[in-house]
């Protein structure tokens, strides 16, 4: 904003490219036209398709109050569990545990608002089972919305049906990560550069289907049958 650009506070309706621009249409009072537009909102696109390859998922996290410095684990490593629901535990300079996981398929905010009791219930248990010096009561509980893909890479590249829309999707868990690659790759798409490794990360590229995911119960079931 520093150097010329303005916010608008609106969201974009529609989006449609004509006579070499890109008209975005807004719930406000806000037409926007620009040469290239770059969505980067997480995991929805209005009025286009979102790729086969990606689904919503979503998750729910909390923080505990702070903890005594004795109880908590060596140098308090971040712990991510390779299970599914995985575990991922985490301390703040307060001495806070955070930890969150049990992600699923809900897509519709209000469903995935409802879940928060009984998800972090499962959190807290799991932590406790984990680590079992951990103080669990919770200061602070929380969820959200993301995009993953099947083959764990982003989408990062020009929309098919419109090549001068880019989008950045698809991060999973590496948001940080993916969220600076999305920047040099469409960038360097945008001022005319390109790299082979680009296609990687194409919308429209070949990968593999998502393997549905079992139920808690269905999982034991199986352990237990194992």
């Amino acid at each position: 904003m520093k150097q010329g650009a303005r916010l608008i506070g609106a969201s974009v309706q529609r989006l449609h490219c004509e006579g070499g621009l890109v008209t975005a249409e807004t719930d406000g009072p806000f037409v926007i036209e620009a040469r290239t537009a770059v969505l980067a909102t997480g995991y929805a696109m209005p009025e286009i398709d979102m790729p086969k390859l990606h689904r919503t998922t979503s998750s729910w996290a909390l923080a505990t109050i702070p903890q005594d410095p004795a109880a908590l684990w060596r140098d308090q490593a971040l712990i991510w569990e390779d299970s599914h629901p995985y575990l991922y535990m985490r301390t703040t300079p307060d001495g806070r545990i955070i930890a969150g996981g049990e992600d699923d398929d809900t897509v519709d905010p209000a469903a995935r608002d409802a879940k928060l009791a009984e998800k972090i219930m499962a959190i807290r248990e799991k932590v406790k089972r984990l680590w079992s010096r951990a103080d669990t009561r919770v200061a602070t509980a929380w969820c959200g919305t993301f995009g993953e893909t099947s083959d764990g890479l982003p989408l990062i590249g020009p929309v098919p049906s419109m090549p001068q829309v880019y989008a950045a999707y698809g991060y999973g868990g590496n948001g940080i990560t993916f969220s600076y690659l999305a920047t040099q790759v469409i960038g360097a798409m945008i001022g005319g550069g390109y790299r082979d490794w680009f296609d990687d990360f194409a919308l429209d590229r070949d990968a593999p289907a998502f393997v549905e995911r079992s139920s808690t119960s269905e999982e034991r079931r199986q352990v237990a049958f194992n």
